[in-house]
């Protein structure tokens, strides 16, 4: 298979309803599919998935490629069986319940191709059954990593977002950096993206929305999701994902109070919201565990500059509760409390 611009992952779990109209997007690119390698990732589906992979694969020989895995490795591990296959000069993720703007490839890789980008963003459009909205960011076009300023931005996510799929990477960079993800579990993507935002260099800031995100139906992931317990996936990556940026001495060193905002709005503030949003169960006990973790690991998040700041006062005012106890019902009042305080 020849080089190709753009490699397209594509995790891929009982998704025969959705995969035509995703494919199809892809055909439809303006940059051609002779430009494009699509890595379609069958997660040990138990419906006729592979089936149509291979199909797809039979039609486009020199462009589509499928990974078949003999056990289900969620969405992280279908992400990182593609990603060792790809080979063009840029990757990026797609959801295969979720579709492209048709000129999505060729806008993205002429803007990253112009400015030697190592990471490029773009905005989602939220498909929903009564209409879409599509995102914003403060900033748009090139930003430098070099610049301090910029990097805090990055790591405290008010320049780019956490997400894995609303982004083009050079490939060559994600395999310096050694980029995975967690496997067998959910909320995977910040885990992946967060570290490229210490080394990344070189960013560019799309406004046009390109990437077409359904909310509309009850896909494998979100059931997954809104299972009893789930929800405490969410702290552990967060968790793990601490561990890793400790163990690279320098990024605690030179961007301490940063790493210290974004493990307490992540860790703590995300999973109560994530619970009182979508009424997932989080327990007291867990509850109890996760206050003692950020006070034994934080104990000073209270002099945290940016906790002074008007802009973060939210979170300041959510972060108090560290200090409270609650019963599992005041928990689950508490929860919906702080979807009041975020979305307020």
């Amino acid at each position: 298979m020849s080089v190709k611009k753009i490699s397209i992952i594509i995790p891929c779990f009982n998704s025969t309803q959705y995969l035509k109209e995703c494919f199809d997007s892809i055909k439809r690119q303006t940059l051609g599919m002779e430009e494009i390698q699509v890595i379609f990732v069958d997660d040990a589906s138990t419906d006729n998935t592979l089936e149509y992979l291979r199909e797809f694969e039979k039609s486009y020989p020199l462009s589509v490629e499928v990974v078949s895995l003999p056990q289900n490795r969620r969405q992280g591990g279908a992400r990182n069986a593609g990603l060792a296959r790809a080979a063009g000069e840029y990757v990026m993720f797609l959801d295969s319940d979720d579709w492209l703007d048709d000129a999505m490839c060729e806008k993205t890789y002429a803007k990253a191709a112009e400015y030697h980008m190592d990471i490029l963003q773009f905005c989602f459009i939220h498909m929903y059954r009564q209409g879409s909205t599509k995102d914003s960011s403060s900033c748009y076009g090139f930003l430098d990593g070099r610049l301090p300023e910029i990097r805090k931005g990055m790591l405290l996510g008010t320049l780019f977002t956490f997400g894995s799929q609303n982004k083009l990477y050079r490939t060559s960079f994600l395999k310096e950096q050694g980029a995975s993800f967690p496997e067998g579990v959910v909320y995977e993507e910040p885990y992946f993206v967060y570290p490229l935002l210490f080394e990344a260099e070189r960013f560019y800031s799309m406004e046009e929305g390109l990437y077409y995100y359904r909310q509309t139906e009850m896909s494998a992931t979100v059931k997954h999701m809104n299972k009893k317990h789930t929800l405490y996936n969410h702290p552990f990556v967060q968790l793990e994902l601490l561990k890793k940026l400790i163990s690279r001495k320098k990024y605690i060193e030179e961007y301490y109070s940063e790493i210290e905002l974004h493990f307490l709005h992540s860790y703590y503030i995300e999973t109560l919201y994530f619970s009182g949003k979508s009424n997932k169960y989080l327990g007291a006990d867990i509850f109890r565990k996760m206050q003692k973790t950020v006070l034994e690991l934080f104990p000073e998040y209270g002099q945290n500059p940016y906790l002074q700041l008007d802009s973060f006062e939210k979170l300041a005012m959510i972060l108090s509760s560290l200090q409270q106890e609650f019963t599992q019902q005041e928990l689950e009042l508490y929860c919906r409390e702080v979807v009041r305080i975020m979305d307020g």
